[in-house]
């Protein structure tokens, strides 16, 4: 499995979002493009897929930006990951999204779903919360 630069991106700017709300302020998307180093195109579209996975929403103005939906605490990473990479599952077959006419036989079968049993584990145990306050 690999984290994909949507993936990345997508955890960036929630951490910058998270490390630059003041509690009132909507986080604009011309400063998170500044801080991050990403195009404020490709970030239009990370922030697109994050405001349909319900962590974001938008406010509309000259002082407009982002705000969260929810509390960094209650945002899992593998919850963002999901949303802007989709399945983090090492290989096809464990994912769910499509059938193998092998793998009722398949000896390497138990060893990727260990594998994906394993990621699961990781990125749902930690929040947004652990990543901006390095409690990971």
């Amino acid at each position: 499995m690999m984290i994909s630069t949507k993936g990345r991106y997508a955890l960036s700017t929630l951490i910058d979002i998270a490390q630059n709300y003041d509690g009132v302020t909507p986080v604009s998307i011309k400063e998170i493009s500044e801080r991050q180093g990403i195009s404020i195109k490709y970030l239009e579209q990370i922030i697109s897929l994050m405001v349909k996975g319900g962590f974001l929403k938008s406010i509309r103005g000259a002082k407009g930006g982002y705000l969260f939906t929810r509390p960094t605490d209650e945002i899992k990473i593998g919850e963002i990951l999901d949303a802007a990479e989709g399945s983090l599952a090492p290989v096809e077959c464990v994912s769910g999204t499509s059938s193998c006419s092998k793998s009722a036989n398949c000896l390497k079968f138990p060893l990727y779903k260990k594998i994906d049993e394993a990621i699961y584990e990781v990125v749902n145990k930690y929040t947004l919360y652990d990543l901006v306050n390095d409690r990971i």
